[in-house]
């Protein structure tokens, strides 16, 4: 997860190339999808442990991106990449450091 918002952030925050160029449209709503994709893959008692982590949100979305197809609004993802992506990546690595003790 924390890769995808590594991703994100490289290469979607810039918000003119995200809204011209249909290759990083299409990176970024993958990028998103496979955050939800692996939220959901995170165990209860993890999920549990860090409630600061929008799980059924982050879930959620990765929902609504796999469904919407061709009605995906580019300034939603925009503001997810610029107003979320960051603080999940540091919620994450918070997260990272109590499961793995460093």
């Amino acid at each position: 997860m924390i890769e995808m918002c590594d991703l994100l952030i490289r290469h979607a925050s810039d918000r003119a190339a995200l809204a011209s160029d249909p290759v990083i449209q299409a990176a970024a709503q993958r990028w998103i999808e496979v955050l939800g994709e692996a939220a959901s893959h995170v165990s209860d008692e993890t999920r549990q442990a860090h409630p600061e982590i929008p799980w059924r949100e982050i879930i959620g979305t990765r929902v609504i991106l796999a469904h919407a197809y061709f009605h995906i609004d580019q300034d939603v993802i925009g503001q997810v990449v610029d107003r979320d992506v960051p603080a999940l990546r540091s919620q994450l690595l918070a997260a990272a450091d109590d499961v793995l003790g460093d």
